[in-house]
């Protein structure tokens, strides 16, 4: 994530249904395996560094981190933990 002079990092919980993914491309088996296996041992915790978009409107839209977005909704988890530049 590139920080713009003058923004803020903000983080916060979302609902893993109010997330759209940018990038809908195929994804590797072995690299959402690898979340799912990262997340699995992190139990109720969050991963960090967090995944990382923007806002459009109620919906969060995901850039990056969406191999851990899926192995989230894989594991039934309600919430994300993500990050997003404001100005």
């Amino acid at each position: 994530m590139a920080v713009p002079p003058g923004a803020v990092v903000r983080t916060g919980y979302v609902d893993l249904f109010a997330v759209r993914l940018a990038c809908r491309e195929r994804m590797a088996v072995g690299d959402v395996k690898a979340a799912f296996e990262r997340r699995l041992q992190l139990g109720d915790h969050q991963p960090w560094p967090c995944p990382r978009g923007h806002w459009e409107g109620d919906t969060f839209v995901l850039v990056d981190g969406r191999h851990e977005y899926v192995a989230a909704l894989m594991l039934g988890h309600e919430h994300i933990l993500v990050a997003w530049c404001e100005r």
